[in-house]
Formats: C-alpha cells, structure tokens, sequence
C-alpha cells in the first residue's frame, strides 16, 4: 500500500499541475507526481554522473537541462 502524503502548492504550482494532468491524459494528480519524479530522478542521476540531458524537437532543435 502507497504512503499517503499531503503538501501544499501555490497558484503557479497548481495551474502547472493541473495542465500537466490534461497534457499527459493521466488519471490523477498522484500519477502527474510520480512521472515527474521518475523523470527529474533520472535528470538527477545522469548529470550527477557528468552526463546530460538534451531535449530533441521534431525539427531537430536541441536545449540542453542545466540542473542546479
């Protein structure tokens, strides 16, 4: 069974939660959450290892995620 876990967000955090729940067509708030946190961990341990992330654009642009 999940740990449950309650946090406040403020309005920014909110509407970007919310926009990512209808842009990923997930089914709750939770599982906005766990995506992000799949995504950022695997962010977190590629540029720990002097690696990097590079988002791709369909017409080939290129930007580089600085994580600080």
């Amino acid at each position: 069974m999940a740990d449950v876990t309650s946090f406040a967000l403020d309005q920014k955090s909110r509407e970007a939660l919310e926009e990512l729940r209808t842009t990923l067509n997930a089914s709750s708030n939770a599982e906005v959450i766990r995506r992000a946190l799949t995504l950022l961990r695997l962010a977190a341990r590629t540029t720990s290892k002097d690696g990097h992330v590079i988002l791709r654009e369909k017409n080939g642009a290129e930007r580089e995620v600085i994580m600080g």
